[in-house]
């Protein structure tokens, strides 16, 4: 039986017509960009993540670049990050004028470390504010990403900012829903960026992004930086981009908003049988947290052997991925940082022996047993 890794066209069939007849009203006013249809999307997802504003923008990257672009952070000066995320959370920090600052993550949630990051900021603030020792940047903001969809420890970071004096930001551009002790994603620290990437929890019809606050401050410099730097047409008070989302994503992500709780319950139903399918076989499972709920953008699982399992598994047609088979300290974009391998031996683990296994709402019990006979023949 052939599974997917990912499988968009049950989504489709599911809510495809809904959003066709939305979109039917956008082409009829010609109202295509922004507009009535972004602006409801922008108050609900607000509503959803409960912040007092969303502001839609025109991809995940360009949340990153903007929430940090408008916060006046010194040019030049570092953002704490993890090295084992998509190089567009590196990419936001480098666009805005700043300097990525890479600490290790915490094995199991493979996000960045809390520990790690305090006792770096200690070892490194003795001549008073924390300054990076490769780059010599003052560091300015800590920025945790929540990796797979499982939230980083929002709460600890922003007790760790207040004692530095940092801004912190959060990339939630895999954690559409999620949340700890109760605390939605997206809404800690200064602002959060989210990515509506067609194959995140909610995706778009295309590309498209999102930065949530609960600045007014923040917010209204974000609208202003998206549309040129201008709040009134015609009048620039910065320098800004053309970061505006589509109407017809308005459209889609206001629908697909509506039916995201449910589909982030199917696939914590799908984590729990995959979680028993694969108990007792020689891989690293993904960890549970008390109070934690993740939102399940990705299902990794640990082994040394994950480059074989994955050609075994394409073998038998069934979908797996690899993210991310190398992480960003490492990578030739980034090599005048002056990282060297060994710097950060757990996201290397991390990046060396995950592999993702099909996840969406839709997959099916007989699917996922596929999925587990296959490995566990793999490893017989």
């Amino acid at each position: 039986m052939p599974v997917p890794f990912l499988d968009l066209k049950q989504q489709y069939a599911a809510v495809g017509q809904e959003i066709i007849s939305g979109m039917t009203e956008v082409f009829e006013n010609t109202a295509y960009i922004l507009g009535p249809r972004v602006k409801a999307f922008e108050e609900d997802f607000a509503a959803f993540c409960g912040t007092a504003h969303c502001v839609a923008v025109s991809s995940g990257t360009d949340a990153v670049h903007a929430m940090l672009a408008v916060s006046d952070l010194p040019r030049g000066s570092g953002v704490i990050m993890p090295p084992n995320t998509f190089t567009a959370t590196a990419e936001g920090v480098v666009l805005a004028g700043l300097v990525p600052v890479f600490v290790d993550v915490a094995r199991g949630t493979w996000n960045l470390c809390p520990d790690a990051v305090e006792a770096f900021l200690e070892e490194n603030s003795r001549s008073g504010r924390p300054v990076d020792p490769k780059s010599g940047a003052p560091v300015s903001a800590i920025l945790p990403v929540d990796l797979y969809g499982r939230p980083a420890e929002m709460a600890v970071f922003e007790r760790i900012a207040e004692r530095f004096g940092l801004l912190l930001f959060e990339d939630a551009c895999q954690a559409h829903g999620a949340s700890r002790r109760g605390r939605t994603a997206g809404s800690f620290g200064h602002a959060a960026a989210f990515s509506f990437y067609p194959g995140k929890n909610l995706g778009a019809w295309g590309e498209g992004g999102a930065v949530t606050t609960n600045s007014d401050a923040v917010a209204a410099a974000i609208r202003s930086f998206r549309d040129h730097g201008s709040s009134e047409k015609y009048f620039y008070e910065r320098i800004g981009h053309n970061y505006r989302m589509e109407a017809i994503q308005g459209v889609v992500l206001g629908v697909k908003l509506r039916y995201l709780p449910d589909w982030n319950r199917r696939r914590a139903e799908a984590a729990i049988r995959y979680s028993d399918l694969l108990a007792g076989l020689p891989v690293e499972l993904p960890v549970e947290e008390e109070g934690v709920v993740n939102a399940l953008h990705l299902y990794p699982v640990h082994t040394p052997a994950r480059r074989e399992l994955g050609a075994f598994l394409g073998g038998r047609s069934i979908g797996t991925g690899l993210h991310y088979p190398r992480p960003l300290h490492l990578q030739k974009a980034y090599a005048g940082l002056g990282y060297h391998e060994g710097d950060f031996p757990l996201s290397e683990y991390n990046s060396a022996c995950n592999i993702t296994l099909p996840m969406f709402p839709e997959i099916t019990p007989e699917q996922q047993q596929e999925v587990a006979d296959a490995i566990r023949s793999f490893f017989a």
